[in-house]
């Protein structure tokens, strides 16, 4: 899920440009959110992480951090939005999704088996290897948002990095809250974002 500042002097020139130099040397880049990596599953990551792990927006998300109807219950297709993961642990085995609404605590969206590699999920697809679990709605998918009328409830969508991968028995017939306390239970590290949706 800044721009360069300030105005250089000519005394600073020639270290700017050395440092621009210096710079293009090191070049290391990333593929963009939800590109498809050709690790597997259970493959541990190996590269110290920058800082703790995080989860941020992708598409589906409004300007103020708010589900667009396209994600929810309001639209026929119901899409599952996109999200971008930074500073996976390393020994991470796997990466486990969770949506619950905070409001009423419904368990809308599991999603195991997501390689450790990856940095995001495309919205309204499914990595390769990575599976959904039953949710409280009785259905082995992403129910999106769906709050009463006139009202807004939150969503606290939670990603986790896990010591050890989810088991296949872990599938769309397990109660959801037996998903999600095993899921916290392999985990050693997890980041968080809410968002909200006012439905009109």
């Amino acid at each position: 899920m800044g721009g360069m500042r300030g105005h250089p002097t000519l005394v600073t020139v020639a270290a700017t440009a050395a440092l621009l130099a210096c710079a293009s040397c090191s070049g290391t880049s990333e593929p963009a959110p939800g590109a498809h990596q050709s690790s597997a599953a259970t493959t541990p990551t190996t590269t110290a992480p920058a800082g703790p792990l995080t989860l941020t927006r992708g598409p589906g998300f409004d300007r103020t951090g708010a589900f667009t109807p396209l994600m929810t219950c309001d639209d026929p297709g119901d899409h599952s939005p996109g999200l971008n993961f930074a500073n996976v642990p390393p020994g991470t085995r796997e990466l486990a999704l969770t949506m619950v609404d905070l409001d009423v605590h419904k368990i809308h969206w599991l999603q195991l088996g997501i390689r450790p590699s990856a940095h995001g999920i495309t919205a309204h697809q499914l990595l390769p290897g990575a599976r959904e679990a039953l949710n409280d709605f009785g259905e082995a998918t992403y129910d999106g948002p769906c709050p009463p009328h006139g009202s807004t409830h939150r969503y606290q969508l939670t990603l986790y990095a896990l010591h050890a991968p989810m088991p296949a028995s872990f599938d769309g017939s397990t109660p959801p809250a037996k998903t999600l306390e095993e899921i916290k239970r392999r985990a050693f590290a997890s980041a968080v974002l809410v968002a909200p949706y006012t439905r009109r």
